[in-house]
């Protein structure tokens, strides 16, 4: 998920708890999925009640995508 302005302190935390993280280390061995830029924005501006079924569904709407190369090629 590409966080965008608007992620509150809480909801980073809440999003950690739940195995989210940055791209800082190599090799990365993760695999990433696009969720939808819409679907962040709500849940950016969800009350916290809200989080989990809208996590839910940013999942399930979440297209695979190649693994994300970090640093210099």
């Amino acid at each position: 998920m590409v966080v965008q302005a608007g992620l509150t302190p809480e909801l980073w935390e809440w999003l950690q708890d739940r195995g989210f993280r940055e791209i800082t280390h190599r090799p990365d061995r993760r695999r990433y999925r696009d969720v939808p830029p819409a679907l962040v924005a709500t849940l950016c501006d969800a009350p916290r009640a809200q989080w989990t079924p809208l996590l839910k569904r940013a999942v399930e709407e979440a297209a695979k995508r190649p693994p994300v190369k970090v640093g210099a090629p």
